[in-house]
């Protein structure tokens, strides 16, 4: 069952005050994406906490009870680059109830231009799985 951990969290525009919206972001590049958001961007960037997606191809819901996960698609885009003449993998997650809607935004970065090769695009239905914070505590 394929995983990759995953930091989700909250953001909205700085100063604002609307309801944030999730982001799940792959732990290795957290760092730098959240100094973008809130640097480049003015976004403020809460709650964050890591945990596990994993692929819903062995079904790992049945595992776990309705609240302990949210539905969350990976979104996979295949870009050709002609600088290089080969394509690169662009991934992104998002709460799946929004997909469509954001997959559309997150699309609209790639638009493909008259004469260049069409980006491929895959997606896999996954759940991040809730975890409780760890205690630390003396022993």
């Amino acid at each position: 069952m394929p995983s990759q951990k995953l930091v989700r969290c909250e953001i909205r525009r700085r100063g604002s005050t609307e309801s944030a919206s999730p982001r799940y972001i792959p732990l290795e590049i957290y760092g730098l994406w959240e100094y973008l958001m809130s640097s480049k961007h003015a976004f403020e960037v809460l709650t964050p906490r890591a945990s596990l997606w994993l692929d819903m191809e062995d079904s790992p819901d049945a595992a776990y009870a309705e609240g302990q996960y949210e539905r969350v698609t990976e979104v996979t885009v295949f870009v050709y680059s002609e600088r290089d003449d080969m394509f690169t993998r662009v991934c992104r997650y998002f709460p799946s109830v929004d997909c469509e809607t954001v997959k559309k935004i997150f699309l609209a970065h790639y638009d493909d231009q008259e004469g260049k090769v069409r980006p491929q695009i895959r997606e896999r239905a996954g759940i991040w799985i809730h975890r409780e914070p760890a205690k630390v505590g003396s022993a």
